[in-house]
């Protein structure tokens, strides 16, 4: 499976009580080459919520380079970070544009600056 930066992946995300599992989608946002070398990736979380918060930015279909979600508009937390293991994602379901890919890696470093 080719994880590069921009995909959107299925993630197996535990419950708080860590005895349910649930898929949900992801923005793979660690560097392809890092994805390569590594076991885990860096994702951020995808949700059809949007909560009006400086840090999500909505996905619509006109975002993709590739597939859809299955939810529009979606939201990209940007403030949402996780690293996971490889062997926890089930699928790619899509990859944005390099237009979207830049706007998030925008909100990112404003987020730590």
């Amino acid at each position: 499976m080719s994880l590069k930066q921009g995909s959107i992946v299925l993630v197996d995300f535990s419950y708080s009580n860590l005895k349910e599992t649930k898929y949900r989608p992801a923005l793979v946002i660690s560097s392809s080459e890092y994805n390569e070398q590594s076991n885990d990736i860096v994702v951020l979380r995808v949700t059809s919520r949007g909560r009006d918060s400086s840090w999500e930015l909505k996905i619509l279909k006109n975002d993709m380079a590739e597939g859809t979600l299955d939810i529009e508009p979606s939201y990209v937390k940007v403030d949402s970070i996780y690293s996971v293991e490889k062997n926890i994602i089930r699928k790619v379901v899509a990859r944005l544009k390099e237009e979207k890919i830049k706007e998030i890696k925008d909100q990112l470093i404003e987020l730590f600056s």
